[in-house]
């Protein structure tokens, strides 16, 4: 029933574009600039031409499973047993990663905007919110995505804007030694977030019917040139050592804009307006794992297993006992636990398609 609906390459733009963007204008610059100091933006771009590659890679995987979603890859290329647990995995990476996501989201709307709610209650707001988005399909998801890009962009470089009369060519003369090599081990994490994430767009490829590879590779290189250049210019307009020290650098750039005397606090709005990028992010996570578990045990009514999720993730969301803690672990941890599900399954996916296309040429050339 699923595969009755049909996405266009702009709604594959839209989603891959505000997938990519998420959290990461949250949580990447910061990390990004205490290790490669004024020189973080270009980590970004060797991040964005990985990003490219793997989804160029997992492009080449879907096309030799035409018509299947990652969970129907898995099961004709392992057998329903292996190919089975291979899903379970899939489906515990897609709710780990909503968890995170929302847990990210939760932090920020406590520290800078309403310090005296629980994590929870943004918890599971947002999750009910995105369970209803995932019930009424991943078009309707798609369909926000392309009207709050435009929008979103504008509402985003505006403060950018406004802030260029704090620019300073002086900050990127801070004394670093940079060495290629120990940078991109230390940044490593960059490459697998949020690029390595977008695996989970290969549950709703069968779905797209024009330009796939233009939309996916094209929304991967969009935003994450915006990430780029955002890491830039907060590098020009702070500087490294003040862009190293806060939490949230690109929201102090929001927060000490100021288009007037008369107007304050306008961080506020565009901080709330940006975090829809969040929720389209948490939304197509939320999709991927709602619809992989109806695909692994032929459930055709999703709200039966969405809404038990929303408690599901929203405790595991609560795992981290704080911000300090989920920065260490995607620091250290975060690359490595992707490799497995960005590259190691979707290899074995490959090359189970090589040996079986080789079996049926010999059993062609038999007959």
């Amino acid at each position: 029933m699923e595969k009755a609906l049909q996405l266009s390459g702009w709604q594959l733009f839209g989603m891959t574009s505000a997938f990519v963007a998420g959290t990461t204008f949250i949580l990447l610059p910061v990390g990004l600039i205490s290790s490669a100091s004024q020189l973080a933006w270009l980590v970004q771009l060797w991040s964005v031409l990985f990003g490219l590659a793997v989804g160029g890679f997992w492009l080449y995987v879907a096309s030799r499973y035409p018509g299947l979603s990652l969970v129907e890859i898995s099961r004709r290329a392992l057998g329903k047993h292996v190919g089975g647990f291979v899903s379970l995995c899939y489906i515990v990476f897609f709710i780990q990663i909503s968890a995170w996501v929302t847990r990210n989201m939760s932090d920020f709307m406590q520290i800078n905007l309403m310090p005296k709610t629980p994590l929870s209650v943004f918890n599971i707001l947002a999750l009910l919110v995105c369970a209803y988005a995932v019930i009424k399909g991943i078009d309707t998801i798609s369909l926000v995505s392309v009207v709050l890009i435009p929008l979103l962009t504008i509402a985003y470089w505006t403060p950018f804007t406004v802030m260029l009369r704090e620019w300073n060519w002086n900050h990127f003369d801070y004394p670093v030694n940079f060495d290629f090599w120990p940078t991109l081990a230390e940044t490593k994490y960059a490459l697998g977030f949020p690029f390595m994430e977008t695996v989970a767009f290969m549950m709703a490829f069968p779905l797209v019917r024009t330009r796939l590879k233009t939309a996916f590779l094209g929304g991967i290189l969009f935003m994450g040139f915006q990430i780029s250049l955002s890491i830039f210019f907060t590098v020009g307009i702070l500087g490294v050592y003040r862009s190293s020290h806060l939490t949230y650098p690109i929201y102090n750039i929001f927060r000490e804009m100021q288009f007037s005397t008369f107007l304050e606090h306008l961080e506020a709005i565009v901080s709330v307006t940006a975090l829809m990028l969040v929720f389209v992010k948490l939304s197509v996570l939320f999709y991927c794992a709602v619809s992989s578990i109806c695909q692994l045990f032929a459930i055709e009514n999703r709200a039966i297993v969405a809404y038990p999720l929303v408690w599901v993730i929203s405790a595991y969301a609560l795992l981290f006992a704080n911000i300090v803690d989920n920065e260490e672990w995607v620091q250290h941890y975060l690359f490595i636990y992707y490799v497995p599900f960005g590259i190691g399954f979707p290899l074995l996916f490959l090359i189970a398609s090589w040996f079986r296309r080789r079996s049926d040429s010999t059993k062609e050339a038999t007959a």
